[in-house]
């Protein structure tokens, strides 16, 4: 388990400091509230099981939530970023795995997330 705070650094000049509020079976949800309760940063974490007979997968997830009010309307709206790590129970190893999100890390370059955000193929 994550016991200590999780501080990230981003483009901004600061780091966020995501501090444990809840734990609730294998999910576990963490915060930054610096902008106040009402418009907080989370981290979720979670861990679940999908498929059947011997096509078992563990799932694995880490979202990142942002809470903003709209300027002119002053509704709040969500954000979120997260990845899924869904490892077969068969076949696959961790190290294929961690390959794998090696080269996706590598991929999200700033360029590359501005063409995603761009609705680029």
């Amino acid at each position: 388990m994550f016991t200590t705070a999780i501080t990230l650094a981003g483009d901004a000049s600061s780091s966020q400091v995501y501090d444990l509020q809840s734990i609730t079976g294998s999910k576990s949800i963490r915060g930054d509230v610096a902008l106040g309760a009402a418009l907080p940063r989370l981290m979720t974490i979670s861990h679940s099981v999908a498929g059947k007979g011997t096509q078992i997968s563990d799932r694995h997830l880490v979202r990142l939530d942002l809470v903003k009010a709209d300027a002119v309307t002053g509704e709040t709206v969500n954000g979120s970023t997260y990845i899924v790590l869904d490892m077969p129970r068969k076949t696959f190893t961790v190290a294929q795995l961690q390959d794998q999100v090696t080269q996706l890390k590598n991929f999200l370059t700033a360029g590359n997330v501005a063409k995603l955000l761009n609705n680029e193929p």
